[in-house]
């Protein structure tokens, strides 16, 4: 594509690009703050939550409770975003717009992962103020991606492969087939 990209196509791949770095750091704190991660799940566990209080993760182990394995689901959502954003993004800039939906798509996905896993689960402090900082981005790459300059960019691929020549003619030259 020879056009120049807008500046608001290069903000959004920015944007999603940096969505992928909070789930990336959300995961190095995963890891850092583990028995943290692990006593915000058993608060909300009725006899974890005392097995908890008496002797953090080796008391809940004790009790037979064995909590959600939130390092590895996090790296492979980690690594499953990247995987999309760079798919996306490079049919993005190219100008076809179900890689505008498509990033559009996810950004939808990790604001309501920023709400429910940043707010409504009551996680440590540190999660609270990195879904903040994922809420704002996720604004930012929303408002790229629907910007006026964007859809302009796009406006013309909607239809990748455009019928060449007239729709109501024959297609074979003028030639009526015999059947």
């Amino acid at each position: 594509m020879d056009r120049r990209l807008p500046a608001s196509v290069g903000l959004a791949m920015r944007a999603v690009w940096g969505l992928v770095g909070i789930i990336g750091l959300t995961v190095v704190l995963m890891a850092v703050f583990y028995t943290s991660v692990i006593g915000s799940w058993a608060r909300r566990h009725e006899g974890a939550r005392e097995a908890f209080a008496q002797g953090g993760r080796a008391g809940l182990e004790r009790a037979g409770f064995v909590p959600p394995a939130f390092l590895p689901v996090g790296a492979t959502m980690f690594v499953v975003a990247a995987m999309l954003v760079w798919v996306l993004t490079v049919f993005f800039r190219e100008g076809h717009r179900w890689g505008q939906l498509g990033l559009s798509g996810l950004v939808l996905g990790t604001i309501f992962a920023s709400v429910a896993l940043g707010f409504v689960l009551r996680p440590p402090a540190a999660f609270v103020l990195l879904a903040l900082v994922s809420l704002v981005v996720e604004a930012v790459a929303a408002a790229c991606l629907w910007h006026r300059d964007t859809l302009d960019y796009l406006s013309d691929t909607w239809v990748d492969d455009a019928v060449d020549g007239p729709v109501d003619g024959p297609v074979d030259g003028g030639v009526e087939s015999p059947v």
